[in-house]
């Protein structure tokens, strides 16, 4: 099962953007992940999951959908 490490930012022209933690939890609703860490003081979240590509690119377009730009 890969963990993949994702650092963000916020996208600064979006406003309401939630915090790092918040998406963390719309990223354990995916039925691949296993586990999610977030850690906000250095921006960034470590996903476990079952899958390939497709399954990380979903996992990133939630990520992006929040309002944060994966670097």
């Amino acid at each position: 099962m890969p963990e993949v490490h994702f650092y963000i930012s916020r996208v600064p022209e979006r406003e309401g953007v939630p915090a790092l933690g918040d998406v963390a939890d719309d990223l354990r609703k995916l039925s691949n992940v296993s586990e999610v860490r977030a850690n906000p003081s250095e921006s960034v979240v470590a996903v476990s999951f079952e899958g390939g590509q497709d399954e990380q690119q979903e996992i990133e377009r939630v990520i992006e959908e929040a309002g944060y730009e994966i670097s």
